[in-house]
């Protein structure tokens, strides 16, 4: 199965598009939670699409595709992996998919999505020699708009700062500029609100406690601790994979690994921590994930029949996950 996905055909992608389609054989409609916290922007899209019947749903499956193949795009033009692969593609419809929540439209995955462009952003650091200060302004305006659709972006600015350190010796004037373009994106929605007559609204977007300094069980079900998990092992396995065995990484991307680590380190501090949007932030965790996941799978070293076996009960499980909703 995987060599199939390896000889880089529009294969990789149709199978990716019929894991997505067999899992809405199982999938039912949920209910809206009422501890999920959405920003006002957000609350104001929600309820403007939610008189049309499916449409969140439509534009939820819409969205994880439009991310799986943004993603497998970065990845490839900037050879942040090991080959050209669909494996990404594949491995984030799988990961991100995996619950029902994740079929509408919801706060994470547009944090995903900003994400995704930010790393593009990030990856064309390491390219762009002098004068990289449009794309400081580039990632602070992306990491501005996610914090206006996900309440949960404020945590990711401090590692998105830490990443620019990581792949290019930032000055501080340029993580001045980074930080402006947030500051910015945020003062211009003020204004709005302002001119509006909404401007106590705008508050909104900072009045929340996102995250507990204990761990909190009552919320958490046997379907979260296998997926859990399954995400620790194959971050594990393939992170180690990524950094130590694969001989095909360059510098440039081992280098970048650790923004991924830092990305996945932070998802998962807000899953375990969060005593709200537990399902939705789940998939936090896919980017980093899909990564190191990705070069284990393509790397042609080792043994097939093994990766086989691996891939097939990985989504064996993730179907039974969501079965047994």
């Amino acid at each position: 199965m995987i060599q199939i996905i390896r000889d880089r055909g529009i294969a990789g992608i149709l199978i990716g598009v019929l894991l997505l389609v067999f899992s809405k054989v199982f999938f039912e409609p949920v209910p809206d939670f009422i501890q999920v916290t959405y920003t006002p922007l957000f609350s104001s899209l929600n309820s403007s699409i939610e008189h049309i019947p499916n449409l969140s749903i439509f534009l939820g499956l819409a969205f994880i595709v439009l991310q799986a193949g943004l993603l497998t795009y970065v990845l490839n033009y900037h050879k942040a992996i090991s080959e050209r692969s669909y494996f990404s593609f594949i491995l984030y419809i799988l990961f991100a998919g995996v619950y029902n929540e994740q079929f509408y439209l919801n706060p994470a995955s547009f944090l995903n999505f900003f994400l995704l462009l930010i790393l593009e952003r990030m990856l064309r650091l390491q390219d762009i020699g002098k004068n990289p200060g449009v794309l400081f302004l580039d990632i602070g305006t992306l990491m501005g708009l996610a914090v206006l659709f996900s309440k949960e972006a404020i945590f990711y600015i401090p590692i998105i700062i830490i990443g620019c350190l990581i792949i290019y010796s930032s000055s501080i004037q340029r993580i001045a500029i980074l930080l402006l373009s947030v500051f910015m994106v945020l003062f211009l929605t003020a204004c709005t609100y302002f001119l509006f007559g909404k401007f106590d609204q705008f508050g909104l977007f900072f009045k929340f406690i996102p995250i507990n300094f204990s761990l909190n069980f009552s919320h958490w079900q046997e379907r979260f601790y296998i997926l859990l998990l399954i995400f620790i092992l194959a971050s594990f396995i393939s992170f180690f994979h990524y950094q130590f065995r694969s001989k095909k990484i360059t510098n440039k991307s081992r280098r970048f690994a650790g923004v991924f680590v830092l990305l996945w380190f932070i998802g998962m501090a807000i899953v375990l921590f969060q005593n709200l949007n537990l399902w939705y932030n789940m998939a936090l965790i896919v980017i980093p994930l899909t990564v190191f996941s990705t070069n284990y799978f393509q790397d042609t070293t080792g043994k097939d029949w093994f990766k086989n076996l691996l891939f097939v009960i990985l989504i064996l499980s993730l179907a039974n996950i969501q079965i047994n909703y």
